[in-house]
């Protein structure tokens, strides 16, 4: 039993640290399988193949975003069932028209679309690309429902299924002979069929017949008004969000040379996936949560709490990684890496406070201000930009990452502040929660600060930051048990 799975236990059935741990066990099994398993990948498919899959699983990201025109992310607030049965129900019509328009599309075009992706073998595995937006649709819709249900262990259940499913489907084909970019595209599409199919199923056997009897006709266009909002403005801003994840690369590679995008990537992945781990569980768990408390009077207590457990989470880690980053990197990685360290420390604190902002970031959905979050993703996309441009006209690598980084910290910080006196916190005590959560941190990074300042041994370092991190770790662990 891991670390993460003894503090499960010990904890109260249906608590909010519970619930997070739950979406973290999936998480963290299905990354974990395809750390272990990708030398295996690697020996069976060549880089050409995973090159032709990141296209098509890229493709698929970007317009799933939008397959059921967000109405999925409503299906959390309303207060009867009734109304979120028919929000599915309208989610999943949507995903399916949206299938159906994608295939036309594909039959007309997908020569022309993998031709101008430079990717013609492509072409044939466009025809599936239909079958993969209904499916990530269908999981989204089914996603929203399970988490209004607080069904979360459905959530990390699935998660499970998807990776081993998708693995060991890629593994078999590349092993029978099938080398191409198909045995990884063919694993991805049944690992998602099998993932989405068992939630589905789970959700009919449990919920079908209450499902089923809430749907009718005029319920279901009440809903596709009472929430126009999420397709006229959150569609907007995913495929935006989406946008800002890709930008930085492309802007990278047109300045500069594959090398800097590739010190960047292997950074921006190294902050990404702890912080998108603990994130996107807290985010899941936290909707829910917020929804019953706008509904109840008390959101901006839920949300202060919030705000301070994520500080007090994410300060210490993000501190200890920005102060030894380029050691670390050289350390773990090789020599050559160094330069990736010292964008991850550039990226640290930008990477803090989206850290804190996004899983709060729900009240847009729960206040129903997505024109507001828009706007937001519309600066953050230009503010990006506009720091990536200067910096490659001036043809400074490091500067480039820096005035990005130093962008992303003040849209995020502003995005949080905002959050929070949306949410009827005000700025002042915002900044008190702020200033008390970097002055507990000073015990923890002073120990490294000092060796640094006095020795600066690379190795003992990155040693020293990593003791502190487990004892951090540890603390919070203790703390967070006792507190449930």
């Amino acid at each position: 039993m891991g670390p993460v799975q003894k503090i499960r236990e010990r904890l109260p059935e249906g608590s909010f640290i519970k619930n997070v741990l739950t979406l973290m066990t999936g998480t963290v099994f299905a990354q974990a399988l395809l750390i272990l398993l990708a030398p295996i990948l690697t020996r069976l498919y060549d880089p050409e193949a995973f090159g032709v899959f990141a296209l098509y699983t890229s493709i698929v990201g970007f317009f799933s975003v939008i397959a059921c025109l967000r109405y999925e992310c409503a299906i959390v607030l309303p207060e009867k069932d009734e109304d979120a049965a028919n929000l599915l129900s309208l989610s999943l019509l949507i995903c399916l028209v949206g299938g159906v328009i994608a295939f036309i599309l594909m039959a007309l075009w997908r020569q022309n679309i993998a031709e101008l992706l430079g990717s013609p073998p492509l072409t044939f595995w466009l025809w599936f690309l239909p079958l993969s937006i209904i499916v990530a649709g269908g999981f989204q819709a089914f996603n929203y429902w399970s988490t209004r249900r607080k069904q979360f262990k459905r959530l990390a259940l699935r998660q499970v299924t998807n990776s081993t499913v998708m693995l060991f489907t890629q593994i078999g084909t590349g092993a029978i002979g099938q080398p191409g970019a198909g045995g990884l595209i063919s694993g991805h599409i049944i690992g998602q069929l099998a993932a989405t199919g068992r939630l589905a199923g789970q959700i009919f056997r449990e919920e079908g017949r209450e499902i089923l009897s809430s749907i009718n006709r005029k319920s279901m266009g009440q809903m596709l008004s009472r929430y126009r909002r999420f397709p006229l403005y959150d569609s907007w801003s995913g495929l935006l969000n989406t946008a800002s994840a890709l930008v930085p690369a492309l802007i990278l590679a047109y300045f500069f040379n594959p090398v800097i995008v590739g010190f960047y990537a292997l950074g921006q992945r190294v902050l990404a996936l702890p912080m998108g781990v603990i994130g996107n569980a807290v985010a899941q768990a936290f909707f829910p949560r917020a929804a019953e408390a706008g509904r109840t009077g008390d959101l901006n207590r839920v949300t202060l709490d919030m705000f301070r457990g994520l500080l007090s989470l994410g300060v210490v880690p993000i501190f200890l990684i920005a102060m030894v980053a380029p050691q670390l990197f050289a350390l773990v990685f090789g020599n050559e890496w160094y330069t990736a360290g010292e964008y991850v420390r550039w990226l640290s604190m930008w990477s803090l406070f989206k850290f804190i902002s996004s899983p709060i970031s729900t009240l847009y959905f729960v206040l129903e201000r997505q024109s507001a979050l828009l706007f937001f993703n519309i600066a953050l996309l230009l503010t990006g930009l506009i720091a990536l441009v200067v910096g490659g006209t001036q043809g400074d690598a490091l500067l480039t990452i820096q005035l990005f980084g130093i962008s992303g910290v003040i849209m995020y910080a502003y995005f949080s502040l905002r959050i929070m006196t949306m949410s009827g916190n005000g700025m002042k005590k915002t900044l008190m929660v702020f200033i008390k959560a970097i002055a507990a941190a000073i015990p923890y990074i002073t120990p490294l600060l000092a060796y640094m300042i006095l020795v600066g041994d690379p190795k003992i370092s990155v040693i020293i930051a990593i003791v502190t991190g487990m004892v951090f770790c540890g603390i919070k662990a203790r703390t967070l048990t006792r507190q449930n």
